[in-house]
């Protein structure tokens, strides 16, 4: 009782200023980002390898004026939306495979792995913007071709890896297998320290809930995600038709 109490009191201080909404997975991370740039009085470092627009990152922000976030996007439309969004922030607008900057407390990753064509170099840029006692934040999701998986969503795909092939990764998607993702960290020098899973047809239910309603929404939805995590449920692509979206951190070896 009192580790479901403290849990509810964690997830509410990060809900306090409703950092993000709709992904469990992204509240999670910046929860725990949150909690790690306040314990550093110096500046704390985000790099955010795929950032879009930045928004996710607006509220921490304005909570942390330690965080020196920079966000690398590839897309210019995004990366211009991002300056406007996050002013103050730095944001490239390149490809991240080559970018190589000041490491970093923190390196992001939300949703991208999925969309990503050479993902061992993809690997490669998080370990190297990666500080020795920094950790990587990462999700990915499965929703495109599991839960919410329908011919359209299919054929999209399919076109996404001819368009690739021919040099054309902006709307490339092809999903992440677990012996995949294994090999990557593997041949990364990064390790797993924590692996859960987020995301289930609760998601669905937002559009649904009062605007004044949606922080409670959230606290509640969080606290269910984790608890069914807290039952000892290992990962496998099985749970992929459950919860749309594997989260991990990890830390150098």
């Amino acid at each position: 009782m009192a580790a479901a109490q403290a849990r509810r009191r964690r997830i509410r201080d990060l809900l306090g200023s409703l950092l993000t909404t709709g992904n469990t997975a992204k509240v999670y991370c910046l929860q725990l980002i949150d909690r790690a740039a306040a314990d550093v009085e110096e500046e704390f470092r985000i790099v955010d390898l795929g950032c879009g627009n930045g928004s996710n990152f607006v509220e921490l922000l304005a909570r942390r004026r330690n965080v020196h976030y920079i966000g690398v996007e590839p897309l210019r439309g995004a990366a211009e939306e991002a300056r406007r969004v996050v002013p103050g922030a730095e944001i490239i607008n390149a490809p991240a495979y080559d970018v190589r900057l000041v490491p970093a407390h923190a390196v992001v990753s939300f949703s991208v792995l999925e969309h990503v064509v050479d993902r061992p170099r993809y690997f490669e840029a998080m370990r190297a913007n990666l500080r020795r006692d920094g950790r990587v934040y990462m999700n990915y999701d499965s929703g495109h071709f599991v839960a919410d998986a329908d011919l359209l969503e299919r054929a999209k795909a399919l076109a996404s890896r001819a368009l690739a092939r021919l040099g054309s990764e902006s709307r490339y998607r092809r999903r992440v297998s677990a012996n995949e993702f294994c090999t990557l960290v593997e041949g990364s020098a990064l390790r797993v320290v924590d692996d859960k899973v987020f995301n289930t047809d609760v998601k669905r239910l937002l559009p649904l809930v009062a605007a004044g309603s949606r922080e409670t929404f959230m606290e509640r939805w969080l606290a269910f995600e984790l608890g069914l995590n807290g039952l000892g449920l290992a990962y496998r692509e099985e749970l992929d038709a459950v919860f749309r979206t594997r989260n991990l951190v990890l830390e150098p070896i």
